[in-house]
């Protein structure tokens, strides 16, 4: 087993070194080498480090491995025990770059609506709450009353409360699902109710994202499952590998496995066709192009409904400002 603690004040090395050193390697450099001729004034600390320990004679993946962020620690773990220190580091980085992709498509796509959202709501509940009731209190002192005002006012509010009120139990339930020993039992749960779910579907392409990098290195499946059952990090991954690895050990097919286990019904069609096929790697690649294609879709849908409700809400508050401003007119009318 590989020891993975850290010396107090040691450094790490950047994503931008491993690419190197990485790159280095698959190139036909040895580690060694690879270290001396990616030597930076940032890292060269960490470098000095890891040479002075080859020099007392450990092995490169011994040392690496002391010298990566948590989040690495826990892949390169797995890895290393079924592939050489240069194929594992390959393997880590583009894990880890497929996930930083897929969070930058679902910040970039759904932060903006979200903000916009967010921003309606609270700029409602602040007119609604400090600058409508002076309006509609002026017009007051003149006698005068407008039931329609009094009538959208009155909708703005309970539409308001509700927003804030769904809002706050949606985050608060959201925290709780989210916590890792809540998070599995979570899963499973909605996967039953919802098979078709966002939860559902997240875990299957995080499961075949993983799975995938371990046909491209020609790993067998038994071993693959091994590996991925040991990522603490990634908990539904562990578990949907826990599942088809317990089934496979009761002597159930993979196919038949994956029947029963808890990922979306893509994925299970798309591992049946494999096995004909004789092609995984080339059908876990276009799965996974399709989960793309359907993320983006989702979110534009997303997009659109939000953009609506922002919308509209911004729309009802241009006319009620407009019926405010027409009480003058409707009083003198009426004199």
């Amino acid at each position: 087993m590989l020891s993975v603690k850290k010396a107090q004040g040691r450094n790490c090395f950047s994503e931008g070194d491993l690419c190197a050193l990485s790159d280095l390697m698959n190139n036909g450099f040895s580690f060694q080498d690879a270290l001396s001729i990616s030597w930076t004034p940032k890292n060269q600390n960490v470098i000095h480090a890891v040479k002075v320990q080859l020099e007392q004679g450990k092995q490169g993946e011994q040392i690496l491995v002391q010298y990566l962020n948590r989040q690495y620690q826990g892949y390169f773990m797995g890895f290393i025990q079924y592939m050489n220190m240069k194929d594992a580091l390959s393997t880590v980085l583009s894990l880890i770059q497929a996930e930083k992709k897929q969070k930058e498509e679902l910040i970039k796509g759904m932060l903006y609506p979200s903000l916009l959202f967010i921003g309606v709501n609270i700029g409602v509940v602040i007119f609604n709450s400090s600058i409508l009731p002076v309006m509609t209190n002026m017009m007051s002192s003149f006698q005068y009353e407008n039931t329609s005002v009094a009538l959208i006012q009155n909708i703005i509010s309970a539409i308001s409360m509700i927003t804030l009120f769904s809002l706050m139990i949606a985050v608060s339930a959201l925290f709780y699902c989210l916590q890792p020993r809540h998070l599995v039992s979570t899963y499973c749960m909605i996967q039953k109710r919802y098979p078709q779910s966002m939860i559902v579907k997240y875990a299957s392409a995080d499961f075949s994202r993983f799975y995938l990098e371990c046909v491209r290195r020609k790993i067998a499946t038994r071993e693959s499952l091994q590996i991925l059952k040991g990522l603490g990090q990634k908990l539904l991954v562990q578990y949907i590998a826990s599942q088809l690895d317990a089934s496979l050990n009761a002597g159930i097919s993979l196919n038949d496995a994956l029947e029963t286990s808890t990922v979306e019904e893509p994925l299970v069609k798309i591992f049946h066709i494999a096995v004909f096929a004789s092609n995984c790697q080339a059908m876990m690649e276009g799965y996974l192009k399709m989960v793309s294609e359907r993320t983006k879709r989702e979110i534009q849908i997303y997009t659109k409904i939000v953009q609506c409700i922002s919308y509209s809400a911004a729309a009802l508050i241009i006319v009620l400002v407009y019926q405010v401003l027409l009480m003058p007119i409707s009083m003198m009318q009426t004199l």
